[in-house]
Formats: C-alpha cells, structure tokens, sequence
C-alpha cells in the first residue's frame, strides 16, 4: 500500500525517529527523520544530532509528530574514556558537537513517553551495565546475537558470573528478559550481481579465516582438502571487489557460510539471495523466521568431518540443491529484507505496519 492509499483509507503512515540504525532511514526514507550520534563519525549523509537538531526533535517527540524512536545498544557507555577520546579523535572540529550527541541520545528518552525500539546489531552476544537503563526504557530490545538461553547476554554484566537462580527470579530480570527479541542482520544494500543457473564451483568461500572464529580458521583447511576428491572449492588468494564477489557467490552451488565474530553473518542473506544455497554451521543464537535446514540451508556440525560430510551430502542431489536455491531465495526477500526487517520492529511494538494500518497476525 501507498502512503497515499493508507491516506485516503484513514491510516496515518508511521513516522520514525531513526538515531544511528539505518534501517528506517533505508527501509522507509520518507517516513523517516535520521540523526548520527555514534562515537565514530557516521559519513557525509549522517547528519549529527546536536543541540538544534536535539531541540526541534524533542518538540515533535512530546507533539506527538513520531510514532516510534529507534536507536541503537552501544557497545560502550557515552562517559568510557574510549567513547569521548575516540570521538576527539575522528570528529575533529565537529568534537563537541559529536560528545552533545553521545550523550543527549543517552538522556532524551527520559524527557518523551514515545516508544522506543532498540536495535543491537553488534557481534557480541553480550548487553552492557550501561545499556540497562535503556532496556528499562524501551518497549522491545532488539539483538542480532541473542543467545540460545537468553540469560546469557547479561554474562559478567550486573552479575559476577552467569546469572543464577536468584538474579533470574528478580523482577527487574524478568521484565528485561522478556524485551529480548532476536532480529537478523539481513543484508544491508543492493547486490552487485543476479542470481544465475550457470553454476562453475561447488563451494564458494572468501573472508578472513585467520584470526577469526574457530570455525573458520578450523574449517577452512578441511574444506580445501575436499579439492583432493574433485569438488570444485573456489577460495580467492586475495580480497574481491564486490561485483567480483558477488559474482562468484551466484556462481557456487554452496556458499560456505562459518561463524565470524558472531554467528549472524551477511554472507547467510547474500548467497542465498543470489540463488545460492547457503551451508552454516549449527546456530548459536535465537532466531527470528530463521532458514530451515534442508529446505533454504544446510546446518553442519563444527566438529572435525562434520563441515566435510554436509558438502559431500548436499552435492549428491543437484536437482534438489537447485530448488533449495529458489526456496532460499524467496524466502530471504520475504523475511529478511531491509524493508521487512522494519516491519518486523514495528509489527513487534506498535502492532501496525509502516503504512500505519493494523498489522496481520503472523
């Protein structure tokens, strides 16, 4: 539906406050007001928000002018010497405008009753002390890595450990937990290239296996050696540029797809968009309309021959893999769009679309 349709239907479209995410700036630009107070400069189309920004936001927040803020779960607090020494450091002349925006997004929400969604798309799988008080505020905490058992994240945070029995029955625990949702980090931009039935490899990885997980640094030697039984494994001797990457990806019967630094990786929504089925390890995390093995993917055990196995498997049945690679292709485009992934967030809180109608029950 149109904004215009959703108009003359009585519906309001949404209107988004975005503060560092992106994902409604992308997903909804016209919907959207989008300000940067990250501790890194955010680029030329990040406009900062500082005090006159700041002010004219917080009148529309308490005029009711937004439906929605979202924001983003730093990973350190606004008063860490890193944040403000890393900010000195990038910013420049723009400094002190960069500090009023760390810490003025840190405190507006005390001054508004908007709702308020928070996007964590970081690779660890923990939530900060500092973030606390943001969960406390916001009606749902989006995580990319959200662990399996959801307790988890707050690992060596307001604990000395992993949280237990006693720390789990308080009531300020059980609300927390329960504004956990998963959300998947999708892929972020257009592709580079279209999916293809030509198919010239059978496996396709390329990314950094040293140092990085495990997984990877331990899989990548057992996946090579499957070119002794006459698989075709393309791994580049050097980075690709993205056209080139992209190319190859949809060329691949399978797209290696291991853990990085989290378990959620945009190499899962790339190949898969591109017609390429994708072969993960087991996930680690909660998720939200996740790819079903067999059907969009393939799981595989991190376990020593596990990687190997689940190759050998899946290349036994070409047909198969074929309409695998459409199914995971329709699925991605349906579930882990840009635009979907905002629909999800609103869905979630505010129980309407963008378009500001009621939304469907799932």
């Amino acid at each position: 539906m149109t904004v215009d349709e959703a108009r003359t239907r009585g519906g309001r479209p949404l209107r988004i406050l975005d503060i560092n995410t992106r994902l409604f700036h992308h997903a909804a630009p016209d919907q959207t007001d989008f300000f940067w107070s990250g501790r890194k400069p955010g680029g030329a189309n990040a406009p900062l928000l500082g005090p006159g920004a700041f002010f004219r936001t917080m009148r529309m927040l308490r005029d009711g002018d937004y439906d929605l803020v979202v924001v983003d779960g730093p990973t350190l607090p606004a008063w860490h010497p890193r944040t403000w020494l890393t900010a000195l450091r990038d910013y420049h002349v723009r400094a002190p405008k960069a500090l009023f925006a760390i810490a003025a997004t840190r405190l507006m929400h005390r001054f508004h009753d908007v709702p308020v969604a928070v996007i964590d798309i970081n690779d660890s799988f923990g939530v900060g002390k500092h973030n606390f008080r943001l969960i406390d505020r916001c009606h749902s905490y989006f995580k990319r890595e959200l662990t399996a058992d959801k307790w988890q994240v707050f690992f060596k945070s307001s604990h000395w450990d992993l949280p237990g029995r006693r720390w789990r029955l308080k009531k300020s625990s059980q609300r927390r937990i329960h504004k956990l949702k998963p959300i998947h980090l999708g892929y972020p931009g257009r592709l580079a290239s279209q999916p293809t039935t030509v198919k010239t490899s059978d496996v396709f990885f390329a990314g950094d296996t040293h140092p990085n997980s495990s997984v990877r640094s331990e899989g990548i030697e057992e996946l090579l050696a499957l070119r002794n039984e006459g698989y075709i494994i393309d791994v580049p001797d050097g980075p690709l540029d993205r056209a080139t990457f992209h190319h190859r990806l949809a060329s691949a019967r399978l797209a290696w797809s291991p853990m990085g630094y989290g378990w959620d990786c945009y190499r899962h929504y790339e190949s898969s968009e591109l017609g390429t089925v994708p072969m993960m390890n087991y996930p680690t995390i909660c998720q939200h309309r996740p790819f079903r093995n067999g059907e969009h993917c393939f799981y595989y055990s991190p376990e020593p021959g596990g990687l190997a196995r689940a190759v050998r498997g899946a290349l036994q049945d070409p047909d198969r893999l074929a309409g695998m690679a459409v199914a995971a292709r329709a699925f991605t485009l349906e579930n882990h769009t840009i635009r979907a992934r905002a629909e999800y967030v609103v869905t979630t809180v505010l129980g309407r679309s963008l378009d500001g109608e009621p939304a469907a029950v799932a």
